[in-house]
């Protein structure tokens, strides 16, 4: 079902493939690190029943054009991406959702457009920078762009990666691979430089954000668990849920209560 992005968005040379479904008060799907709209795809149907939603795959993700070109990978870049995007296609205030490296990205969004988002979803993200216990910048620096696609497409047999292959179809998980393919490892790198190795500047004005947030977070999904609380008190109006027993990606995992967790926000919003 990876194809319901079957849509174009033309900007500086790249093709941004994003998908829409159903009707209603708009409400976009902005994806992390590595991943695609795809990760979302399980949760389309229930999504637009009330909603008409939309998705798209940032530059070197997904179906979108890969640039190759180091300096066109930034966390700036892809907000502004999604600005021209939501400009022409979208035209209204809408709902804003962002998973991970998204969350850096709806932030910086919300903060340059606070015009276009009637709500915020901060999902398993932080505004600060994201310092997991491992070297990334260091591994990042010395693979080659083989090594990190080849990286990208190798089975992890950490809990969470088993719990998403016990619990979403066959069909996702192959097509979730080919997603993987795609990614370009030049944007990789450099926007892991980014997220794993530098504060972001915008992290002192999360107060001036002040629409209903919601930060969702697994309960086990460290380092965003540990920076949650201050994420939710940092912004003028925010609630906290954490997801018991998750991880990164709530939304595969524990997909009933994640849904849950999204509607409950909109329906507050």
């Amino acid at each position: 079902m990876t194809s319901w992005c079957d849509q174009r968005f033309p900007i500086d040379g790249v093709d941004l493939a994003w998908g829409e479904r159903g009707a209603g008060r708009p409400l976009v799907l902005v994806h992390g690190w590595t991943g695609s709209a795809h990760d979302f795809t399980l949760h389309i149907d229930a999504l637009s029943t009330h909603h008409r939603v939309f998705a798209l795959d940032h530059r070197g993700h997904g179906d979108s054009t890969s640039t190759t070109a180091a300096d066109s990978y930034t966390i700036a870049r892809l907000a502004a991406d999604l600005e021209a995007w939501a400009e022409a296609v979208i035209g209204e205030p809408f709902d804003l959702l962002g998973h991970s490296m998204g969350g850096r990205v709806a932030i910086d969004f919300t903060l340059q457009r606070p015009d276009l988002v009637n709500s915020l979803i901060l999902m398993d993200t932080t505004a600060w920078r994201m310092n997991v216990d491992l070297p990334v910048e260091e591994w990042l620096a010395n693979m080659s762009d083989a090594d990190i696609s080849s990286y990208l497409v190798t089975e992890a047999n950490n809990p969470e990666d088993i719990a998403i292959r016990a619990t979403v179809p066959s069909q996702w998980l192959a097509d979730n691979m080919d997603n993987k393919r795609k990614v370009d490892p030049v944007g990789a790198r450099h926007l892991g430089f980014e997220i794993f190795g530098t504060d972001p500047p915008n992290a002192a004005r999360l107060g001036e954000i002040a629409c209903p947030v919601t930060v969702i977070v697994g309960e086990l999904d460290h380092p965003f668990i540990d920076h949650a609380p201050s994420l939710t008190a940092g912004v003028a109006n925010g609630t906290l849920t954490v997801i018991p027993g998750a991880w990164h990606s709530p939304q595969l995992t524990h997909p009933t209560e994640w849904l849950a967790a999204v509607n409950e926000h909109l329906a507050r919003a």
